[in-house]
């Protein structure tokens, strides 16, 4: 073994340069396993400190609560047991705090009584001083709160020494919280509190606070972190009664799943890096064969066996695939080690950099053999057996392609099931190894025929060609490997703008609109909001409830109601990816034929402060009291009740303040409340029926309406109306009886579904819950649609209403507003009244979804992974310039010595590049766009680390990816001319031999 560790050696310093780009090669590939760990680490890190900062203040806490005890030596014992059980959870403060219950002061105002151990770092005083004792007869505290203080008796013990404000979030957070507006009164002893005499059976809480401890979790990992808090738990409640310990370890798990589930997408960078490894591997081998043929020879001749062949064969490759294993482990640590450092994610950066090479250290340990075993293939594979190596090539090629193949049928993985399915890794390597291969096999021939082509002028492009063809090894490896390298690349770019494109259709698909309005936290209404401010550019009221869909004789599937403007749909972006299916222009068409008959109402006069209708008769056949509703309403979708009241023969009531173009839009009569109540008794204690309430109630004309009543009707009741009057005949079972201004032979509301919707029938029955249901006419099928889930009927708004309030006039109100056209809806959740709303812009929703630790992750290396793809690209074909130079210099000589002048020598090498980068160019873009369309459809998998909404779809991101592409090539074949540019000077050949005699 020492004579041939000393020729390889030997050889190593003879010609280093085609080692040295080997083991450069190999670590540059091998150095993205470890980047891919190290940014798994970071995004798991900058995932835990978004959820723990989105968390309310309050909520960023571990909380052991219980309901305290007054006897001391228990105190001190709880106290003691619960400290050093959160001390495993957390290395950051813990304060004692307790809280009793509403105390009344006897004239109407409540306050709360509370303690805490920190309480001076945890309140700011405004007057006096801070408590300084506590006994069982008297305890002294500041207040907080409202400036009005209760009557407090002197009876209590208590002391007021000071006021303050809060200023700790942690100061009686959570279950402890009394809340903003509560007067509250502070000591400082908690314990000691806890015996004030005159509060002995009064209810109270205690237990102990401290803050979530981010880089305690994240030292340990949030699954061993939730497990700890558990078992912590579990041993506080066996130590002190009652005691329950709350951590936000669900936020926790469920952040932590997203960040893990996301990793695995980065098994696909690893997968491409394995086959930029073995390519690299696979190019070098090819450069090195055949000095080492020549050095195999020599050993040969001195009766070297067959074992020693295969020693020196594996001593080469071993060396340099080492070194360059250890060159990539040492550069893939100082990337890690600066990228942790430069996210300030919590721990170590050295220890959180050592960790990433400790998990990448398999997948770089598989590489390095598969690479080592591959060079001794390459070096030993015997010259008489060059037309099996061909065949080797083909079927390894149909191989990748039907192993991909069958992944592929097996249909798209979850993104819970990606960690766990190896399609998520394997597809990666299959498409490009298989383009590789195909892109190897093909190039001879490829060759040949451009050779048999070519003017015969073109005296450098016929050498090149010819070259290529008759010793084809170097090449056809050169030109998988950047078929692989390019594919690479590729998919890399398509691939980031696949997920930047999801970011942008997942916003347009939440936020359908520049501006989605919403309910405010204070309950205020969009739709008023708008019509007393319109909002600018175009704004729409949307109608949204749930409805039932029957799907067999049995049973029924709950979807999403949703009543639209028809003309808000030009507004929606991105539609063919946001939908899926058909355009906006022919579903506003389909939705607002105007097939349906809408109710619009009596038009009350826009100055009428109070609605007068008239009572010509009122005939009843038992005493029992009916109320009447009269329903105002505007085109917008906004529609209020107004109770009536009988005066003399008149019924009133106030109308509301809508506007312009109010109408009355219904009457109800149903069973007054009270008298509902005791009719329900009477027949509950009786147990015997009574006559339900009917009869016939007689109207003139509204005072403030224009018109009268012709064409009202009732679906349940017996009405009658004229210009004149409105007769209408009732009997109460429970429900109501509801008068429209509506057709009796109303068509179904049409309606556009989902696909399994759709497939239920082509009318629908929607049932709201009532005793009646809206009937519906499918004239379409998406496959999805806006701010909906996967079961969903949308149906134009007005039509929706109005059929809606039929059966419960207000059920059709819109209670949201989505609004286009204008650039000052980005920033309207600020501007009054608006910032009464909840308001989502789609431009925030979308930086926000692209700002996410796990999105910036991914992106992040998939930009490095194609510049190492590059970087060995450019390595593959300076080693081929140099090696077909260094192994043709006699026949260079020759072609010399024949009258070929040294620049067209030099041109033809220059070419041989172009002739092997320019088809790997096609052929590698070809597959980074296949393996793109099937990652984007097989791996449901956002920019997020969640499923994403709608699917993904390529995105080529033709402009950013042929600039790369066209740089990249530009600056390899540049660096090959310079190469080739510094050849062929000198007067005499080198030494053809690289073997040491």
């Amino acid at each position: 073994m020492g004579v041939v560790a000393e020729l390889t050696g030997a050889r190593m310093r003879r010609h280093p340069a085609g080692w040295l780009l080997l083991v450069l090669g190999v670590a540059l590939a091998l150095a993205l396993p470890v980047l891919s760990a190290a940014t798994g680490r970071i995004v798991a890190g900058q995932v835990l400190q978004n959820a723990v900062s989105q968390l309310p203040a309050g909520e960023r806490t571990v909380v052991a609560a219980y309901g305290g005890t007054q006897d001391v030596a228990r105190q001190r014992a709880d106290d003691a047991a619960v400290r050093a059980g959160l001390a495993r959870l957390t290395s950051l403060p813990v304060s004692a705090q307790m809280l009793f219950g509403e105390i009344s002061d006897g004239a109407g105002v409540t306050y709360r009584l509370g303690g805490s151990d920190a309480l001076s770092s945890q309140v700011r005083l405004t007057s006096g001083r801070l408590p300084s004792s506590c006994t069982p007869t008297r305890c002294e505290v500041v207040a907080t709160g409202p400036a009005s203080a209760p009557a407090l008796d002197p009876a209590l013990g208590l002391v007021i020494v000071g006021s303050a404000v809060r200023t700790d979030p942690l100061l009686l957070p959570g279950t402890f919280d009394p809340g903003p507006e509560s007067y509250l009164l502070l000591a400082s002893d908690p314990d000691a509190l806890q015996r004030l005499s005159s509060l002995t059976r009064f209810p109270r809480g205690a237990g102990w606070v401290g803050a979530i401890d981010p880089a305690r979790i994240a030292e340990l990992g949030v699954p061993a972190y939730a497990e700890l808090s558990r078992t912590v738990a579990d041993g506080l409640a066996l130590d002190v009664d009652t005691l329950v310990l709350a951590v936000p370890d669900d936020v926790l798990l469920r952040e932590d799943a997203r960040a893990a589930t996301s990793q695995s997408r980065f098994a696909l960078i690893g997968g491409a890096a394995a086959v930029l490894v073995l390519g690299f591997v696979l190019v070098a081998a090819a450069g090195l064969r055949r000095d080492h043929l020549e050095a195999a020879a020599l050993l040969r001749r001195r009766g070297a066996s067959r074992r020693t062949l295969r020693r020196f064969a594996l001593a080469g490759s071993t060396t340099a695939v080492l070194c360059g294993a250890l060159l990539g482990l040492a550069l893939g640590s100082v990337a890690a080690y600066a990228a942790i450092l430069r996210q300030a994610v919590h721990g170590d950066p050295g220890t959180q950099a050592r960790l990433a090479v400790i998990d990448a250290l398999p997948s770089v340990v598989v590489l390095g053999l598969a690479a080592v075993a591959l060079t001794a293939a390459v070096l030993l594979w015997p010259s008489a057996r060059e037309e099996t190596a061909w065949h080797v090539v083909e079927a390894g090629a149909a191989t990748s392609l039907l192993v991909a193949g069958l992944l592929a049928a097996r249909g798209s993985v979850g993104a819970a099931a990606v960690g766990r399915d190896p399609l998520a890794g394997l597809l990666p390597v299959l498409v490009l190894l298989a383009a590789a291969l195909l892109a190897a096999r093909l190039w001879v021939p490829l060759a040949a025929w451009t050779s048999r082509h070519l003017p015969t002028g073109a005296v450098a492009a016929r050498l090149a060609a010819a070259s290529g063809v008759h010793r084809p090894l170097r090449t056809v490896v050169t030109v998988g490997f950047l078929t692989a390298a390019i594919g690479t690349v590729v998919f890399t770019g398509a691939y980031c703008a696949t997920l930047q494109a999801g970011s942008a259709d997942t916003a347009a698909f939440d936020v359908p609109a520049d501006v989605r309005l919403t309910v405010g936290p204070n309950r205020a209404d969009p739709v008023d909001v708008v019509a007393d401010e319109p909002l600018p550019g175009r704004a729409s009221p949307v109608l949204r409830t749930v409805a039932g869909v029957r799907s067999t004789v049995a049973t029924g599937v709950a979807v999403a109601l949703l009543g639209v403007e028809p003309a808000a749909l030009a507004d929606v972006p991105r539609w063919d990816r946001t939908v899926g299916a058909s355009d906006s222009a022919t579903l506003a068409r389909e939705l607002g034929g105007g097939a349906v008959p809408v109710a619009v109402g009596t038009p009350i006069s826009d100055d009428a402060t109070t609605l007068n209708i008239p009572m010509r008769s009122w005939t009843r056949t038992v005493d029992i009291g009916v109320d009447v509703i009269a329903w105002v309403g505007t085109p917008d979708g906004r529609e209020r009740p107004v109770a009536m009241t009988l005066d003399s023969d008149l019924l009133t009531g106030s109308l509301p303040q809508l506007g312009p173009e109010r109408r009355l839009i219904a009457l109800t009569l149903r069973e007054n409340p009270a008298d509902a109540t005791v009719h329900a008794h009477q027949v509950g204690e009786g147990g015997t029926s009574t006559e339900l309430p009917a009869g016939r109630v007689v109207l003139g004309p509204a005072r403030e309406a224009s018109t009268g009543w012709r064409g009202w009707t009732s679906r349940t009741g017996d009405v009658a109306g004229t210009d004149d009057t409105l007769s209408i005949g009732y009997q109460l079972s429970g429900s109501q009886i509801v008068v429209r201004p509506t057709p009796r032979d109303r068509r179904p509301v049409p309606v556009v579904t989902d696909a399994a919707t759709g497939a239920l029938g082509a009318t629908l029955r929607l049932d709201l819950g009532g005793s009646d249901a809206v009937e519906a006419l499918v004239v379409a099928t998406l496959p999805r649609f806006p701010t909906t889930g996967d079961r969903f009927v949308v149906a134009d708004r007005a039509a929706l209403a109005s059929a809606l309030d039929d059966l419960e006039p207000g059920s059709g109100r819109a209670h949201e507003v989505w609004a286009s056209g204008d650039p000052a809806l980005t920033s309207i959740s600020t501007v009054a009244p608006y910032d009464s709303l909840t308001a989502t812009t789609q431009a925030q929703r979308r930086a926000d979804l692209e700002s996410d630790a796990v999105s910036q992750g991914a992106g992040w290396l998939l930009v490095v992974a194609s510049a190492v793809a590059l970087a060995v690209g450019l390595l593959a074909l300076v080693l081929l310039v140099v090696g077909e130079r260094r192994d043709d210099e006699g026949e260079l000589l020759a072609q010399e010595a024949d009258g070929v002048s040294t620049s067209t020598l030099r041109r033809s090498l220059w070419l041989r590049a172009a002739g092997v980068a320019l088809p790997a160019l096609v052929a590698g873009t070809m597959a980074g766009l296949v393996l793109t369309r099937a990652v984007t459809s097989l791996v449901e998998l956002s920019a997020g680390g969640a499923a994403p909404t709608p699917p993904l779809q390529p995105a080529v991101g033709a402009g950013w990816t042929s600039v790369v592409l066209l740089l990249g090539v530009t600056l390899a074949l540049v660096v090959c001319g310079l190469a080739v540019a510094r050849m062929l000077r000198s007067a005499w050949p080198a030494r053809a031999s690289a073997v040491p005699r």
